[in-house]
């Protein structure tokens, strides 16, 4: 079979995505999942597969995808496969994968699967990969609201399989004699976890771009949308209804988030100009 062309490619958190979903591609009949998992995803789960050689002008990633296509992946069906270069998604989000060994249980049915494609030499392709296994990981967290307490491993969801009890981290590392995945990953899980957080810190602050129709409001009470004055797209129309004694700020669009005001004993605030659509973050002057 060919190299494979994905139908999309796109850039998430720094990791190219090639999406070739088995849903659309499935020549061979492959058996698939059929459970969705829409509005029920509560984490991503990280694996480890080793990695391979494969021939010039394709990267792992894709030869597992195809592997997958040809039915030489058994029964595995993921949603992310990532190597050092990129990643290929297999199954949309919204359907269950096999990957957990938990059955029905919430790995297969209520996570993201991804399988990071490393070998046990853990050179620096090996940690380019795991680095790009964290910045995905970190992205679909975002994605779906999700924080550090919802990233697991496969040990995991062997250990609640079997009804162990402990921790998210200590069922994440728990000694499973059925299996310990992500195998190369595992021995520094509380680092890769880091990694991880430190991905998702990074995206929090985000300068907010102005919009093509900039608004600013008036309020007496910034917290009380009932005392707005108005609404005007000209920031000296804005200013009309002030006295004299009012403070200013200027359009928020300049930071990452609105100004509110907190001011000396004495003077006071009738209102605050902000920009529309963002959370308030306080000003000390």
């Amino acid at each position: 079979m060919a190299i494979l062309r994905p139908d999309t490619s796109t850039t998430l958190n720094g990791v190219r995505i090639n999406e070739y979903l088995l849903t659309k591609h499935n020549p061979n009949h492959i058996d698939m999942p059929s459970v969705s998992m829409a509005g029920k995803i509560i984490g991503v789960t990280v694996h480890n597969t080793d990695w391979i050689t494969v021939a010039s002008g394709t990267t792992p990633a894709e030869q597992y995808t195809r592997a997958t296509v040809n039915n030489n992946m058994k029964d595995v069906r993921v949603h992310y496969y990532v190597d050092n270069v990129c990643a290929w998604q297999n199954l949309p989000h919204s359907l269950s994968g096999w990957h957990a060994a938990d059955g029905s249980g919430n790995g297969n049915r209520r996570t993201i699967a991804i399988e990071c494609i490393m070998s046990s030499a853990y050179n620096s392709t090996d940690k380019k990969s795991e680095d790009n296994c964290a910045k995905l990981a970190a992205a679909l967290l975002k994605q779906y609201g999700l924080d550090i307490n919802h990233l697991y491993t496969h040990t995991h969801w062997l250990n609640v399989r079997d009804g162990r009890n402990g921790t998210i981290d200590q069922l994440n590392t728990m000694y499973n004699r059925y299996k310990m995945c992500p195998a190369y990953i595992l021995p520094h899980w509380a680092e890769f976890k880091k990694k991880v957080q430190s991905y998702l810190n990074a995206g929090t602050s985000t300068i907010f771009a102005p919009s093509t129709k900039q608004l600013y409001r008036v309020r007496k009470s910034w917290a009380d949308a009932k005392s707005q004055l108005g609404a005007y797209s000209s920031l000296e129309n804005a200013k009309k209804p002030a006295k004299l004694d009012t403070l200013y700020l200027m359009p928020t669009e300049m930071w990452s988030t609105p100004m509110a005001a907190s001011l000396p004993r004495g003077r006071r605030l009738p209102f605050v100009l902000t920009h529309l659509c963002s959370p308030v973050q306080k000003l000390h002057l």
